[in-house]
């Protein structure tokens, strides 16, 4: 996830096994947003400033209720600190939810539908009021590609689904997009890749360099 995203994040997101560089991951059995205790993720992070980071996500293995749903806590760590986030896995949906940092309002950001196929959309909301900064807010969602294998950081992932998120504003003349997210999510390891861009220019980036899956 990028910092404006999860500072969890995600989103969010970023090889835990001693994976060797340019062998190919074999991801374990599960889902696409492992939240068992004491799984952990490494992402190295890049803004367009030239700004780089590390970002840690480590399962607690403790849960919190939320707006009647159960979700999985995951603390983040950057450099400058750490904070609490939420995995949520249900209904074939992958959700993360987080504050940013110097906010108090709770993000959440729907990363996949894995019974969806390619070109489905779907529109949810970041906030739990439908409101960002005192205006209406919403996500659009889309299923990129499927099944595909992506290299990164000298590792090859399958079954990774790609999938795009649309963060849109209503500043009073119908919702316009302001930033897009791209996801891509490993089955069995999580998320592998985060970018986000704004206006079509590069913003951030997250990608994953180590992992533990327990």
């Amino acid at each position: 996830m990028t910092k404006c995203l999860m500072p969890v994040l995600f989103f969010g997101a970023f090889c835990f096994f001693g994976c060797k560089k340019d062998r190919a991951v074999t991801p374990s059995a599960g889902n696409y947003l492992p939240v068992t205790g004491g799984s952990s993720w490494k992402y190295s992070y890049m803004s367009d400033g030239g700004t780089t980071d590390t970002l840690t996500l480590t399962m607690t293995g403790a849960t919190t209720l939320i707006n009647g749903k159960t979700y999985h806590n995951v603390t983040s760590a950057y450099k400058q600190g750490t904070s609490q986030g939420y995995f949520y896995t249900g209904n074939h949906i992958y959700t993360t939810r987080s504050v940013a940092v110097g906010s108090n309002v709770a993000m959440e950001f729907q990363l996949l539908n894995d019974t969806a196929s390619v070109g489905y959309q779907w529109i949810s909301y970041p906030t739990d009021d439908g409101m960002l900064g005192g205006k209406p807010a919403r996500t659009v969602n889309k299923i990129v590609e499927k099944n595909i294998s992506r290299t990164i950081n000298g590792k090859t992932f399958s079954n990774v689904s790609h999938t795009q998120v649309w963060l849109q504003y209503d500043l009073g003349s119908g919702f316009e997009t302001t930033i897009t997210y791209d996801f891509y999510l490993a089955k069995g390891i999580g998320l592998i890749e985060n970018d986000s861009n704004t206006l079509d220019t590069f913003f951030e980036t997250e990608t994953l360099f180590d992992y533990t899956i327990k």
